[in-house]
């Protein structure tokens, strides 16, 4: 109960008034930002763990192979759909 009334209590910080866009500032600094983005991209991707070699061939043959099937599962529903409707057709 005393938590509860401690909470209550509590008052949200006041927002800070929203400052109206300046076109000249937001060219003036862009070219700071885009460096800042691109130096947080490198160190990112420095980060990431790469797979080996064996492992990238590993998983493209497996994706290869998996959209294989789908796209010989995809026709084969195709063909048995159209051999369908052109039999409902004919009736």
């Amino acid at each position: 109960m005393m938590e509860r009334q401690m909470t209550q209590d509590r008052k949200m910080p006041a927002k800070k008034p929203k400052q109206k866009f300046n076109l000249w500032t937001f060219l003036k600094d862009l070219p700071k930002k885009v460096v800042k983005f691109l130096r947080n991209v490198v160190h990112e991707l420095r980060r990431v763990t790469w797979p080996t070699r064996k492992a990238l061939l590993t998983y493209t043959v497996v994706v290869l192979v998996t959209i294989a099937i789908f796209g010989v599962l995809l026709g084969l529903y195709d063909f048995i759909f159209l051999q369908l409707v052109e039999l409902l057709v004919k009736i």
